[in-house]
C-alpha cells in the first residue's frame, strides 16, 4: 500500500512539472458537483492531491502503528495466557504424581484453551478425575481429548481401556480394546491388555488363540509370556474339572506341553483339581514323578497333604526323598505332618523338632505344639512353642525369637520305616 502511494505521488508530481514547463501555463481545472461549481490552476489542484495523498499517507501509517501496538498487545497476552497454561498443565502433572488428585484436576483446567498441548491435559485430567471416583468427568475429559487430537485415538483408547481396568470395568475394557485391536495391526500393548482383559475374565480359550500372536507382536519377556501360558493352562484344567470326571483333565494334562508341565504352580493346580474330583491315587502319582526329578517345596507340602488320601507307601516314598534332602526344612515338615495322620507322634516330633532346627517357620513351630497339646500332654512346651510360632507370625526374626529356655541343636534324626 505504501508503495503504490509513493508511486501515485512521484507520478502526479512529475506530470504536473512536465506539463508546466511545456505550456508555460498554470491552466485551469473546473469541478462541478451537486449544483456547486469550483475551479482552481492545476498547481492548487496538484497541491491538494500531495496533500490529500500526503494525508491518507498519514492515516494508514497510523493505523498501521495503532493495529501493530494492538497486536503486540494481543500477542504477549497470549504468550502470557500461554505460559500460564504451560505452567498449569506441569503443576498439574506434579500434583498428580504426588496424589492430590482433586488439586491436580483443578490446576489443569486453568487456562486450558490456551494450552498448546491439550492432548496430554485432558489424558492426565482423566487419570485424576478416576482416582477421585468422578467416572462421569473422566469419560467427559475423554471425550474432549478425542475432539482435540482424533488422529491419537489409540493414545487414547489405551488411556480409557486402562482406567476401566483399573475401575473393575472390565466388559467395558474389553469392548474398548477390541475397537482399537480392530483399527491397529497387532499394537503390542493393545494385545498386552487385551490378553490381562482375557485372563481376568476368565476366556481361557479366546486367550489361547492370541498366544500365538502375544508371542509374535506382544513384545513380552519370557517371563510374562510363561504367566499367561500358566493362566490358560490352569484355567483350562479348572473347566475341565468342572465337569467331575477325571479322564478329560487326564487327557488333557497328556496333551500339555512338557515346559508348563515343569512348573510347579501347574502340577500343583493339576493336582489339587485332581483331588477335587476324587482322583487322589492320580494326585500322587503325578506329584511323586515330579518330586522323583524335581524338588520345589510347596509341592512337597502338597503331597503331604495327600496323606489321608492314599495307601501308606506314600510315606515311605516321602522317606526316600531324604536321601537327597535330609537338610530340607520343608520336606522334614511334610513328613511330621504324615506321621501325625498315621499316629505316629514320636517320629512326628522327631521330624518336626528337625524342622525348626533348620528353619523355624510359623508352620513348623504351630504344628509341633498341636502335637504336643492334643497327643502328647505336654501343654507347657507346647505353649511355648505357640508363642515361638505367633513371634514369627508377627515378623520377629531374630536370633533371640527361640528364647533362653531352647537350644537350636538338630536332635537326631532317625528314619523309620512303616
Amino acid at each position: 500500500m505504501n508503495r503504490l502511494l509513493y508511486i501515485l505521488l512521484i507520478s502526479v508530481i512529475t506530470i504536473v512539472g512536465f506539463t508546466m514547463y511545456q505550456n508555460k501555463d498554470l491552466g485551469l481545472i473546473s469541478f462541478s458537483f451537486a449544483g456547486i461549481s469550483f475551479q482552481t490552476n492545476l498547481v492548487v489542484f496538484s497541491a491538494a492531491i500531495l496533500c490529500a495523498l500526503f494525508a491518507v499517507l498519514a492515516i494508514l501509517k497510523t493505523w498501521e502503528l495503532i493495529e501493530n501496538i494492538f497486536n503486540y498487545l494481543v500477542n504477549q497476552r497470549k504468550q502470557r495466557l500461554t505460559d500460564e497454561a504451560h505452567n498449569s498443565l506441569t503443576n498439574g502433572f506434579i500434583e498428580y504424581t504426588e496424589g492430590r488428585f482433586e488439586r491436580s484436576e483443578k490446576i489443569l483446567q486453568k487456562n486450558i484453551k490456551y494450552s498448546d498441548n491439550r492432548l496430554l491435559v485432558y489424558l492426565i485430567a482423566a487419570r485424576a478425575a478416576q482416582q477421585l471416583g468422578a467416572y462421569e468427568r473422566r469419560d467427559e475429559y475423554l471425550r474432549k481429548a478425542h475432539l482435540e487430537a482424533p488422529d491419537a485415538d489409540i493414545a487414547i483408547g489405551l488411556t480409557k481401556a486402562e482406567l476401566q481396568l483399573t475401575h473393575d470395568q472390565v466388559e467395558q475394557a474389553l469392548a474398548t480394546l477390541e475397537q482399537i485391536n480392530s483399527v491397529t495391526d497387532n499394537h503390542p500393548y493393545v494385545l498386552s491388555l487385551l490378553a490381562k482383559t482375557y485372563k481376568q475374565l476368565q476366556d481361557w480359550d479366546t486367550l489361547k488363540q492370541m498366544l500365538p500372536a502375544l508371542k509374535k507382536h506382544g513384545k513380552l519377556s519370557s517371563e510374562n509370556l510363561l504367566t499367561f501360558e500358566v493362566a490358560v493352562c490352569n484355567g483350562q484344567l479348572s473347566k475341565l474339572a468342572s465337569s467331575n470326571d477325571s479322564m478329560p483333565m487326564i487327557d488333557f494334562w497328556n496333551a500339555t506341553a512338557s515346559h508348563l508341565k515343569a512348573i510347579p504352580q501347574v502340577i500343583e493346580h493339576y493336582a489339587r483339581e485332581l483331588i477335587s474330583v476324587n482322583a487322589a491315587g492320580e494326585a500322587e502319582k503325578v506329584l511323586r514323578r515330579y518330586l522323583d526329578k524335581n524338588w520345589h517345596e510347596s509341592t512337597i507340602i502338597l503331597y503331604s497333604e495327600l496323606d489321608v488320601l492314599v495307601d501308606n507307601t506314600q510315606l515311605e516314598t516321602a522317606e526316600s526323598w531324604l536321601e537327597n534332602h535330609q537338610q530340607n526344612a520343608w520336606l522334614l515338615l511334610a513328613l511330621g505332618k504324615m506321621c501325625i495322620s498315621r499316629s505316629l507322634w514320636g517320629k512326628a516330633r522327631n521330624y518336626l523338632e528337625a524342622s525348626i532346627s533348620i528353619r523355624p517357620m510359623p508352620e513348623n513351630y504351630l504344628k509341633l505344639a498341636r502335637l504336643l497339646e492334643e497327643h502328647m500332654e505336654e501343654p507347657a512346651a507346647a505353649q511355648e512353642y505357640y508363642r515361638q510360632g505367633l513371634h514369627l507370625l508377627a515378623g520377629d526374626y531374630g536370633e533371640d525369637v527361640l528364647g533362653n529356655d531352647f537350644e537350636r541343636e538338630t536332635p537326631q534324626l532317625m528314619v523309620v520305616k512303616t
